[in-house]
């Protein structure tokens, strides 16, 4: 066998040595669950009151888009009471 040439031990516990030195992988989280957590923080942080800070401000415009949606509707069903008592 020339120098260059290792032995299949040689490669196995190089290759061991190799896997060892890699950092761990670790499982990308959830998106849905990272986001329930950042909402539960912010609103944890604003149950207080709004103080005017960067969470604050994060947790007003979360708020606002969370709430459009119930906007549109309370906008519809406000609509349809008053179309309904003018008679159209």
């Amino acid at each position: 066998m020339s120098p260059k040439q290792g032995t299949p031990e040689s490669a196995n516990s190089a290759g061991a040595a190799q896997l060892a030195a890699r950092p761990p992988v670790i499982e990308a989280a959830d998106v849905n669950e990272v986001m329930r957590d950042q909402l539960e923080i912010l609103i944890g942080h604003a149950q207080d009151g709004v103080c005017g800070c960067e969470q604050c401000g994060r947790y007003l415009r979360a708020r606002a888009v969370l709430m459009e949606l119930f906007a549109d509707s309370q906008f519809a069903v406000i609509k349809n009471k008053v179309s309904s008592a003018a008679g159209h």
